[in-house]
C-alpha cells in the first residue's frame, strides 16, 4: 500500500500542501491511504513523507525495511530547520518533487537523478467556463504567499495595467499579523536616499493603504474572487526560491475559466506556455484587450490540457507508476 505520512493537524481545512501531496491523489488510489501514525505501516507498504517528515521517521523506516518516498514540494534546503534532508533524501528509495528545477536542485543538492520523479500539484478547483470580456474597468485578481506578494513592485504593476485601461487588482494572501514598516514600501526604489520627502510621503501612504486592503487567504474566498474577475494577474520573481515553485497557481486560474497574465521567471510556467499570456505586461495586457476570442480560445485548450495532465485522476498515474516501481 502506498502511504502518505502527514503531522497530526486540527485544523478545519489541510494546508494545501498536504492536500495536493497527500490526500487528494490519495483517494484516487486504490491501494492507498493516509495517516499521521508512521508506526501503523506493514511489511510491504511504501511511505511517502512530505515536508515536515524527520530523520527519525526515516530512521524508523530503514529499521523495519520499510521502502520509503521523499516529496519534495519547495526548497527548503537553505533552511537550518532542514537539514535533515541531507539525511533522509539520498536514503530515500525515491524522490518526488514539483516541477523539473526543483528536481535539477534536489540533484543538486542530494543526487538521487536516478530515483527522481516529477509529479506536478493536482488542480481541486471545479470548472469554470471561460471568460473575458473587455470593458471600461476591469477587475484583476492576484493571489499568492506573502512571500511571493511581497517582492514584487506593485506600484509599478498597477501603473501598468491602468496604462492600458483602468483596472482595480484585488490581492489575497496569508496577511502578516503586523503591518510592515513603512521604511520597507521605498526598499527596493531607493529608499530615502534618492526621493524626495513628497514622494517618500507618497510611497509610504500607498504601501500602507494597499497593505490594509489586503484580503486574508481563504481557500473558499478564493475561489469566488477567481470567479468574479475578468483575468488572474500573477507577477513573478526570479530568485532561487521562486523559480523551484510549481505551476499550480496558473493551472487554477485556467481551471476556473480565467485567464493568467504573468512574466517569465518560473520554469514550471513554461508547460503552460501556449495557454497564458506571458511577458512585458503593457504588451501582452493590450494583446488581450484586443482580442478576447483568443484568450477565451486558450483558456478553453488548457482546460482540455488540465484534464490531461493536471487533474487528481491524471497526477494519481503518476503517483502510481512511481509506486509501482518500488514495489
Amino acid at each position: 500500500m502506498l502511504v502518505f505520512i502527514t503531522p497530526k493537524l486540527v485544523e478545519e481545512r489541510l494546508p494545501y500542501s498536504y492536500r495536493s501531496r497527500a490526500t487528494i491523489p490519495s483517494r484516487h488510489i486504490k491501494d492507498s491511504r493516509v495517516t499521521d501514525d508512521i508506526k501503523s505501516l506493514k511489511p510491504g507498504d511504501i511511505a511517502v513523507l512530505g515536508k515536515k517528515h524527520s530523520k527519525e521517521d526515516a530512521e524508523y523506516l530503514i529499521s523495519k525495511e520499510i521502502k520509503y518516498i521523499v516529496d519534495v514540494a519547495d526548497d527548503k534546503f537553505e533552511a537550518p530547520t532542514f537539514k535533515h534532508w541531507y539525511f533522509t533524501i539520498p536514503n530515500a528509495n525515491a524522490i518526488t518533487t514539483t516541477c523539473h528545477n526543483l528536481r535539477k536542485l534536489i540533484i543538486k543538492e542530494t543526487g538521487g537523478y536516478g530515483k527522481s520523479y516529477v509529479i506536478p500539484d493536482p488542480t481541486e478547483r471545479p470548472r469554470g467556463k471561460p471568460k473575458f470580456i473587455p470593458k471600461g474597468i476591469m477587475n484583476a485578481f492576484y493571489y499568492g504567499s506573502h512571500g511571493n506578494y511581497s517582492k514584487l513592485m506593485w506600484p509599478e504593476i498597477k501603473e501598468v495595467l491602468n496604462g492600458i485601461t483602468k483596472t482595480n487588482i484585488k490581492i489575497m494572501t496569508n496577511v502578516p499579523e503586523h503591518e510592515p514598516t513603512k521604511w520597507k514600501y521605498t526598499k527596493g526604489r531607493g529608499g530615502p536616499f534618492w526621493l524626495t520627502p513628497e514622494q517618500k510621503s507618497e510611497i509610504e501612504s500607498a504601501g500602507v493603504k494597499q497593505f490594509n486592503e489586503l484580503i486574508p487567504w481563504d481557500f473558499d474566498e478564493q475561489g469566488k474572487l477567481v470567479e468574479e474577475c475578468d483575468f488572474v494577474v500573477l507577477p513573478v520573481a526570479d530568485d532561487r526560491h521562486s523559480t523551484c515553485k510549481g505551476n499550480n497557481r496558473p493551472i487554477d486560474a485556467l481551471q476556473q475559466g480565467r485567464m493568467v497574465l504573468t512574466n517569465p521567471g518560473i520554469p514550471s510556467y513554461n508547460d503552460l506556455y501556449d495557454f497564458l499570456y506571458v511577458g512585458d505586461f503593457y504588451k501582452m495586457y493590450q494583446e488581450m484587450i484586443d482580442s478576447p476570442g483568443k484568450v477565451i480560445s486558450k483558456i478553453t485548450e488548457a482546460q482540455k490540457f488540465i484534464d490531461k495532465h493536471y487533474s487528481p485522476e491524471a497526477i494519481a498515474k503518476k503517483w502510481i507508476k512511481v509506486y509501482e516501481k518500488l514495489s
